[in-house]
């Protein structure tokens, strides 16, 4: 978004046309792993199936390798415990000690929390429309009770 005096290229006046966006596009889609036959002449459900799959595949690369990483970062530190140079330059005095790792990878815990917060935030939601449902049946429940009273204290006037 910049600021448009400052910016090297002109203003653009004219939106793009559509061949103009198919042409800038057809390289992301090779990427992805479509023949050009299916880009140029291939139905358009396939292109969004095409994207879908890249997302779900680049997501699981990058959770394989969060966890290969993670398995590294256990090894590493497992051997670090007993590196008699780390143990010596901690201040054993004072009880220090390594770092707590990670009891899980990094974007499974991330993931983790997300439900996590999901789940709190439909729980609450529920708890809002239990308390307003629970008001409006008190509220039905006052009216009535007021109502009934003020029908005994015109039978009790008018009288028998």
């Amino acid at each position: 978004m910049g600021n448009r005096l400052t910016e090297d290229e002109p203003r653009q006046t004219e939106p793009k046309s559509y061949g103009d966006i198919f042409d800038e596009l057809f390289p992301h889609y090779l990427l992805m792993g479509m023949t050009p036959e299916q880009y140029w002449d291939g139905e358009y459900g396939l292109k969004k199936a095409y994207r879908e799959a890249y997302k779900l595949r680049t997501h699981m690369e990058q959770m394989m390798v969060d966890r290969s990483n993670w398995y590294m970062g256990q090894y590493i530190m497992s051997a670090l415990r007993g590196t008699p140079l780390l143990v010596a330059g901690l201040n054993v005095k004072r009880g220090a000690q390594l770092p707590e790792y990670p009891k899980k990878p990094l974007l499974e815990e991330a993931e983790e929390q997300k439900k996590e917060e999901v789940r709190k935030k439909k729980e609450e939601e529920q708890a809002k429309l239990a308390m307003a449902l629970m008001q409006a049946a008190f509220t039905r429940f006052n009216k009535r009770f007021e109502q009934r009273q003020a029908e005994a204290k015109q039978a009790v006037k008018a009288g028998p």
